[in-house]
């Protein structure tokens, strides 16, 4: 296993090298080109704006980096995202605090994280189709649990603060998706979870044959990717001052599209996080770029499509560990 280990991570090392040499290449392509095009893009009001966004799809994107490094996706997030904010917000409307307000939404978003890992390693069904019927659940669990009517809408200061607040002109938001940012590169890279998650993704059947119960490692990987929906769904209800019916929708495939941008193979086993924070921020920056440029909707989804297929082709010249 150790010799394993060895070869894993040198080849593992030359594909996030690779990965996130060109995705922050990029990112600084677009950077220039939107200042070109519009120099108040360089602003550090437009900036902060910019971050805020971007720190929705990273805390996202550290869940989705996880699963798809399992060869795994988590397509529940956008109903997990809502109906674990909606009942942040009716707890807290209804007079309980707002550490039960946070921690029940915290609790749901992890509980769902528990049952999409439940589906993979016990059932073996392949994620794609099992976190889609979640996601479909969910859908029906929140319209039954509003009744199909205006959630409430009353916000815990301290969301707020997390969500739209500003330390000596910083604000929050990034602040706190650069802690958790931080702590994923530490697990991704020195733990032997971390270590699991890449194995799995190159060979699980090798794996499993090693010792290791290839179940506890998708079970931490789903359960993450779980509760980060749940705390970008927290940050954005104190961004929005609001929650609503279908606030998810948008983080569907914009956070998969960011890990893949960042250089994480969609197959698993190759990539990381590193890439993912390009990957989000180069996600907001074009959308930025399309919407100043007055492209419309189907625009941006051709030139957004084009985008992705473009570097999953480059990333999938790239030979996978085999051992």
């Amino acid at each position: 296993m150790k010799a394993a280990d060895h070869t894993i991570r040198s080849r593992l090392l030359a594909w996030t090298k690779h990965g996130v040499a060109v995705s922050y290449a990029l990112l600084v392509v677009l950077i220039i080109a939107a200042i070109v095009y519009n120099p108040h893009f360089a602003s550090w009001a437009n900036a902060k704006a910019q971050l805020q966004i971007a720190a929705f799809i990273g805390i996202i994107a550290i869940g989705q980096t996880m699963v798809i490094l399992t060869g795994q996706i988590d397509l529940s997030v956008p109903w997990n995202l809502t109906f674990s904010s909606i009942v942040m917000a009716t707890l807290y409307a209804n007079g309980h605090g707002a550490v039960i307000a946070v921690g029940a939404a915290l609790l749901i978003g992890a509980a769902v994280g528990l049952v999409n890992a439940i589906g993979v390693a016990v059932f073996r069904l392949h994620s794609l189709v099992w976190t889609l019927a979640m996601n479909a659940l969910l859908e029906g669990a929140a319209l039954v649990y509003t009744n199909a009517q205006p959630p409430k809408s009353t916000i815990p200061e301290a969301v707020r603060f997390l969500a739209v607040g500003n330390v000596h002109g910083v604000p929050v938001a990034p602040l706190v998706w650069g802690v958790l940012a931080v702590a994923t590169l530490v697990v991704l890279q020195k733990s032997r979870f971390g270590r699991y998650l890449y194995a799995i993704g190159n060979n699980e059947p090798a794996l499993f044959l090693s010792g290791v119960d290839t179940r506890r490692v998708y079970l931490g990987a789903f359960v993450v990717s779980g509760a980060c929906a749940a705390v970008a769904g927290i940050l954005l209800t104190g961004y929005a001052s609001q929650t609503y019916l279908g606030m998810g929708n948008d983080y569907l495939l914009v956070p998969i599209a960011a890990v893949i941008i960042g250089g994480t193979n969609i197959m698993g086993g190759s990539g990381g996080y590193l890439g993912s924070i390009a990957g989000a921020l180069i996600v907001v920056v074009l959308q930025s770029i399309l919407s100043t440029a007055q492209i419309g909707q189907a625009g941006k989804n051709i030139i957004f499509g084009t985008i992705i297929i473009g570097l999953v082709l480059l990333y999938a010249r790239e030979a996978r560990p085999t051992e």
